[in-house]
C-alpha cells in the first residue's frame, strides 16, 4: 500500500470530505428557486471581464460557486436556470454531490495537471473507461485539454496514414473548432475573418428533412468530387447531429451510404462527437445509428470534461506524432470517468432509458408553450436526447438574441445556433432535470417572448 492510499483511507481524510460535502448539500438545499438581484456586482464583474478580454460577455452569466441541479447562483446572489450548461458541460448541473466528492479526492492528489510525460492512474482510468465503452474497432486513445486539440489529433492521425493525401471533406455549416485549421474547415466565415485560408475542405449537403432527394444528392456531391480530388482527399469529418450548425439530424441510411462510399474509396471516417457524446440516447451517437462497423477514428469531449480521440489499430501513429505537456487536469479525468460511469449506473441509454424520455417531455413542454404562444412565436421544435431547439419568430439573429437576453432577465440561461434562421437551443442539464423543473423553466421563456412581442 502506497502513502498516498494510506491518506485516502485516513479516517480524518474521510471525515473531512464527508463535513465537507455535508455543508455544501445544506448550503445548496436553500436554492430553490429564480430569485432576482438588485446588486450591480454582477454588472460590474461583467464589465470587468469585458475590459480584460476586449470584448463584453454575451451576457453576465458568473457563478457564485453554488448551485442546486438545474439552477445556478451567480455572485450577485441571483438565481436562474440553466439550460445551457456551460455549452453542454454541465450535464449533472451545479453542485452534484457525488462529482464535487470524485473532484475533491482528485484535487487532493500531488498534481493538477496529468501530462503525457508523467500521469496517475487518472489517465489509465479514464481512457480504460471511455475505450471499453466504445467498443468495436476503436482500440487507441490520445487525451486532449479541450475539443479542438482533439479533432487537430484527429487530422494529425488521418493525414499521417494517408500522405500525401491531405484535405477534408465536412457538411456545410459544419462546426469543428477554434484553431487554425479548424477554423478553415469549419463552414462559417465569420469564424475565419482575416485568416489565411488554407481552403483544406470541400463540402457536401447535409441532410435535409424537407427534401426527398437529400441522400441522393449528398452521394451525388461526394462522389463528384472524388471524381476530380480523390487523390488529395484523406478523410471526411461527419457530425452526426450539427450543433452550432442549428441542432440538424439524420437518419441512419444517410450516414450509412456516405461512409460506404468512403470505405469503398479508402477514405477515413472520422466522427466529431466533441458535443454528441452522451447526450444522443447512448453514449456515442454513432452507436445509437448503428454505424459502429464503419467509424475509424472518434473525437469526444464537452460532458466528459476532458476531451480525447480515439483510433483503430489501423491508424494508431507512429511515436512522436502525438504529444504535448498536458493531457488534462487530475480533476477532469476523474470527474469524467464517473461522469461514463454514472450514465449507465442511472439508466440513461436505450429506447427507454432516461435520455429517450427526457426527449419526449421536452418536446412536449415546447409544443404547449407553442399552444399557448402561438406557432409564429414558437416554431420548428426539435430534440435528440438532451439536445433541444427551436425557432422563435423568423429565425432572425437579431430577435433571436434578443429573447435569449431577456430571458436571462427574467431567470433563463440559453443560446442560439444556426446560420439563418437561427433557433434557440437548450443543451439540457439531463443528468438532474426533473420534468416539472424543465417546465417551470419554460415559464421564463413564455415570460420573455412576452415581453420581447409586446
Amino acid at each position: 500500500m502506497t502513502l498516498a492510499t494510506t491518506l485516502f483511507k485516513n479516517t480524518s481524510y474521510l471525515r473531512a470530505k464527508r463535513d465537507l460535502l455535508l455543508s455544501l448539500k445544506k448550503a445548496k438545499g436553500d436554492i430553490k428557486g429564480v430569485k432576482k438581484s438588485t446588486s450591480d456586482i454582477l454588472a460590474k464583474a461583467s464589465q470587468e471581464i469585458g475590459d480584460l478580454r476586449g470584448r463584453p460577455l454575451f451576457y453576465s452569466a458568473i457563478f457564485s460557486g453554488l448551485g442546486n441541479g438545474p439552477l445556478a447562483e451567480l455572485i450577485d446572489g441571483s438565481i436562474k436556470y440553466d439550460f445551457i450548461t456551460g455549452i453542454g458541460t454541465h450535464f449533472f448541473g451545479h453542485s452534484d454531490l457525488d462529482l464535487v466528492g470524485c473532484a475533491v479526492e482528485a484535487a487532493s492528489k500531488n498534481v493538477v495537471m496529468q501530462g503525457n510525460l508523467q500521469s496517475s492512474p487518472e489517465v489509465k482510468d479514464f481512457l480504460e473507461t471511455i475505450l471499453k465503452e466504445a467498443g468495436g474497432r476503436l482500440q487507441y486513445g490520445w487525451l486532449a485539454p479541450t475539443g479542438t486539440d482533439a479533432n487537430e489529433n484527429a487530422l494529425k492521425v488521418i493525414r499521417h496514414k494517408k500522405t500525401p493525401a491531405h484535405k477534408i471533406i465536412a457538411f456545410k455549416n459544419c462546426f469543428h473548432g477554434r484553431t487554425l485549421i479548424m477554423a478553415d474547415i469549419t463552414d462559417q466565415d465569420a469564424y475565419r475573418k482575416g485568416l489565411y485560408r488554407y481552403h483544406d475542405a470541400f463540402y457536401i449537403p447535409f441532410y435535409d428533412v424537407t427534401d426527398s432527394q437529400s441522400i441522393q444528392k449528398s452521394e451525388l456531391a461526394l462522389k463528384e468530387i472524388l471524381s476530380q480530388h480523390k487523390a488529395e482527399i484523406s478523410g471526411f469529418v461527419f457530425e452526426l447531429v450539427q450543433g452550432e450548425g442549428g441542432f440538424n439530424s439524420a437518419p441512419p441510411e444517410f450516414f450509412k451510404r456516405l461512409m460506404t462510399i468512403c470505405k469503398e474509396n479508402h477514405i477515413a471516417v472520422w466522427v466529431d462527437e466533441i458535443q454528441t457524446v452522451g447526450r444522443t440516447g447512448e453514449l456515442f451517437a454513432f452507436q445509437k445509428l448503428g454505424l459502429e462497423e464503419y467509424v475509424d477514428i472518434v473525437t469526444a469531449g464537452k460532458m466528459l470534461q476532458n476531451c480525447v480521440t480515439l483510433y483503430t489499430k489501423e491508424y494508431n501513429p507512429e511515436a512522436g506524432l502525438l504529444a504535448g505537456t498536458f493531457c488534462g487536469s487530475t480533476v477532469s479525468l476523474a470527474v469524467g470517468r464517473r461522469v461514463i460511469e454514472r450514465l449507465k449506473e442511472e439508466k440513461f441509454f436505450g429506447k427507454n432509458g432516461k435520455l429517450a424520455q427526457l426527449e419526449k417531455w421536452a418536446v412536449k413542454g415546447l409544443e404547449d408553450l407553442q399552444k399557448r404562444v402561438g406557432e409564429e412565436k414558437v416554431s420548428h421544435i426539435g430534440a435528440i436526447g438532451a439536445m433541444v431547439s427551436w425557432q422563435f419568430l423568423d429565425g432572425s439573429l437579431e430577435k433571436t438574441k434578443e429573447l435569449i437576453l431577456k430571458a436571462f432577465e427574467e431567470g433563463i440561461m440559453v443560446f442560439y445556433c444556426g446560420r439563418g434562421p437561427y433557433k434557440i437551443r437548450f443543451l439540457l442539464p439531463g443528468g438532474c432535470l426533473t420534468q416539472a423543473q424543465y417546465e417551470k423553466g419554460l415559464s421564463f421563456i413564455e415570460k420573455a417572448i412576452k415581453k420581447v412581442t409586446l
